[in-house]
């Protein structure tokens, strides 16, 4: 006996098949047919290595009429799958090719699966209820990569039918493959990988941040305000009442006349950036200049902060206020609390106060003084974060062993820079030493790295353990130990001009950063392979 060309022949309805998914059209038969036909043979069972699928317009050469082809294609093929849809009984191809499978085997049922109409309802001769194998539809939001795992799942169903194995064996065999597959495809990349770094190493050259391009600078920039980046990643320095945008990174920059007099400027939200005044704030659109309403706030402002359009303002009588997405601005939260009480001679007790250092993300707002008090606000339910045990060595008399100010500093030593991790933990910086705030539990790390100067800012790089420190002449590459994360290792360190009083910014692309000095030219730093003055750009997966 002739053994068959084809395990499955599928009938149907070409523009019922037809689906939009995202902008593109696609043929749901045809991809299906790409899964099914990713499943390999058991041994034992003989045929092709995988499984072949013939369908009703592809697969088949020209020549001789409709009749001779179907006959051939179908007597050829193990099993026969209708693909059920509302123009099946109005397509004389499809019920012929029906017909031609009830004349060459009239002992085998044919399989189905749905797509827009249930079998018993489309040929009720030939289906019950109880004979649907497969489920093809699609649902208007849905994916391509959600579409194709569906198909997927019901190609496994199919498979197993046509084979006569069970639909379980036919799922284990298939993850196990793929899962064999994905092995060695991180095999190769590792050895690739490797073999870059190999050639790294063996000509010597060093991979880290390295300035690739100094920006012109305007007529007078000194001491800016702050830095930050269009939605265009266009580099912006702000200074007094100008916005320059270097558009061209080799062209001099284009002035932007703003309408609130900077002191104090960062990055708000893609585009636009957080300006403050003696006690005046506003958010400032980078693509005009124009400004949000300008909010007064009562006192000398002393810190600002933002985080995805929400924004945090402190001044020096230890008020702070929030700025949310919508526009609105509360007053924080200002409880009883008590400082000095570490040393008996500076405390004192009163409403809690804000610091000059300010960091926020989705969940906290934590706040820093120059005279060394920690705090950690909860900006979901208004209240501050609490250790279970002090953070710190209390002096006698202890009068408060739990207050808002979660850690202060030995003998009142400021903290110069506060920051939060990707993994939600707070860093901060208090003297030459950086510490680690997991403030969920309230509970402080002392860090341990090399030897690095006041740190002045802390960025952290997106989807890495890397981060960026700037003191007031170096730039230092750190990366927190995956094991210990207690441990800081010290990858490069970058001199810059002395005294030069840093200030950056990460640009979207989670690479590019921004530095602008007090009276030097702001420059472009990104993560390169350097070698003999050349420079070559490190691709965002390999970094």
């Amino acid at each position: 006996m002739e053994k068959p060309h084809f395990d499955l022949f599928i009938s149907y309805v070409r523009s019922d098949a037809r689906v939009k998914i995202g902008r593109r059209t696609f043929d749901m038969v045809e991809l299906f047919k790409r899964e099914l036909e990713d499943h390999v043979r058991p041994k034992g069972l003989p045929g092709p290595t995988n499984f072949v699928v013939c369908t009703d317009i592809d697969d088949f050469e020209l020549g001789g009429t409709f009749d001779q082809v179907m006959r051939d294609r179908i007597g050829h093929s193990t099993a026969f799958l209708l693909v059920c849809s509302p123009q099946v009984r109005a397509s004389k191809y499809v019920m012929r090719e029906i017909e031609l499978f009830q004349l060459l085997k009239p002992a085998q049922p044919p399989l189905a699966a749905i797509r827009g109409a249930s079998p018993s309802s489309i040929l009720p001769e030939l289906f019950s209820d109880q004979t649907v194998v497969a489920d093809l539809t699609c649902y208007g939001d849905a994916t391509l990569r959600e579409v194709r795992a569906t198909l997927r799942r019901e190609s496994h169903k199919i498979v197993a039918q046509v084979w006569g194995i069970p639909v379980r064996q036919v799922y284990d065999r298939f993850e196990a493959r793929h899962r064999s597959n994905r092995r060695k495809i991180a095999t190769a990349a590792v050895a690739v990988v490797s073999s870059i770094v190999g050639i790294v190493l063996w000509l010597g050259g060093e991979i880290g941040y390295h300035r690739v391009k100094e920006l012109i600078p305007p007529a007078k920039l000194v001491s800016p305000a702050g830095v930050g980046f269009t939605t265009a990643s266009a580099p912006v320095v702000i200074r007094d009442r100008a916005a320059y945008v270097w558009q061209d990174p080799a062209s001099p920059p284009k002035t932007l006349d703003l309408s609130i007099y900077a002191l104090r400027a960062l990055q708000y939200s893609p585009g636009h950036m957080l300006v403050a005044d003696v006690n005046e704030f506003a958010i400032v659109d980078l693509s005009s200049g124009s400004s949000s309403s300008q909010h007064v706030f009562e006192g000398e402002i002393s810190g600002i902060a933002s985080w995805k359009g929400s924004a945090a303002v402190s001044n020096k009588d230890g008020t702070v206020l929030i700025l949310s997405p919508d526009g609105t601005v509360a007053e924080g939260p200002r409880p009883t609390s008590q400082t000095g009480r570490r040393f008996p001679a500076f405390r004192e007790t009163g409403p809690f106060r804000y610091g000059e250092q300010l960091a926020l993300n989705d969940h906290y707002l934590a706040s820093a003084t120059l005279t060394g008090q920690l705090g950690i606000l909860d900006r979901t339910t208004g209240s501050f974060v609490v250790a279970n045990t002090p953070q710190f060595p209390l002096a006698e008399p202890v009068e408060r062993s739990e207050d808002p100010v979660l850690y202060e500093t030995e003998n009142t030593r400021p903290i110069s820079t506060v920051a939060f991790l990707p993994d939600g933990d707070l860093m901060f910086a208090e003297g030459a030493g950086l510490r680690r705030i997991n403030p969920r539990s309230g509970r402080i790390s002392f860090l341990s790295h090399c030897d690095i100067e006041l740190v002045r800012q802390i960025i952290p790089l997106p989807r890495t353990n890397r981060l960026i420190a700037l003191t007031t002449s170096t730039l230092e590459e750190l990366e927190i130990d995956q094991r210990d994360r207690s441990k800081v290792r010290c990858i490069r360190r970058s001199t810059l001009a002395p005294k030069s009083a840093p200030r950056a910014a990460l640009s979207d692309d989670g690479q590019t950063l921004l530095v602008a000095y007090f009276d030097a030219a702001p420059d472009l730093w990104q993560p390169t392979y350097s070698l003999f003055g050349l420079q070559v750009r490190i691709p965002s997966w390999l970094w």
